[in-house]
């Protein structure tokens, strides 16, 4: 059975790590499986959901937030295997729930641009970024 946990203080850290390196979150330090910061960045987050199956973190996703205007989805992801069942859903949905008076933006992966489409989000016509590096989600 899965359960979804709120806050960091619960966080196995080596397995929310794991579960970033196999889906290639958190700006790249999931591939370079960088705990440190990782860590760090959650700490600071806003809001942090993370679903179990057993002692295992088999997704997660945290909001940024001022918690009063705005709010930022950022590293929303399930393990690729488990994907598709609900539980990326079931984060979403802790995330949002208590914060339905602010703006929230995210920004996506190619592939999961449907899913939040199904969430009720809409393209931003006017959204731009800033990247430490190079990315494939920037336009020249």
């Amino acid at each position: 059975m899965i359960k979804y946990k709120t806050g960091t203080d619960v966080i196995n850290w080596e397995s929310l790590t794991q579960l970033y390196f196999e889906t290639d979150l958190v700006v790249g330090l999931g591939k370079d499986k960088n705990l440190i910061k990782i860590k760090e960045a959650f700490l600071n987050s806003y809001k942090v959901i993370t679903a179990w199956d057993g002692d295992k973190v088999i997704g997660a996703g945290r909001l940024i937030s001022d918690g009063v205007c705005y709010g930022w989805i950022h590293d929303m992801g399930v393990l690729p295997d488990l994907q598709k069942k609900g539980i990326g859903r079931n984060i979403m949905k802790e995330l949002m729930t208590g914060n339905e008076s602010l703006l929230i933006g995210l920004t996506s992966s190619f592939e999961a641009v449907e899913f939040y489409y199904k969430l009720g989000f809409k393209k931003h016509k006017t959204a731009l970024a800033k990247y430490p590096g190079n990315s494939i989600y920037l336009e020249d």
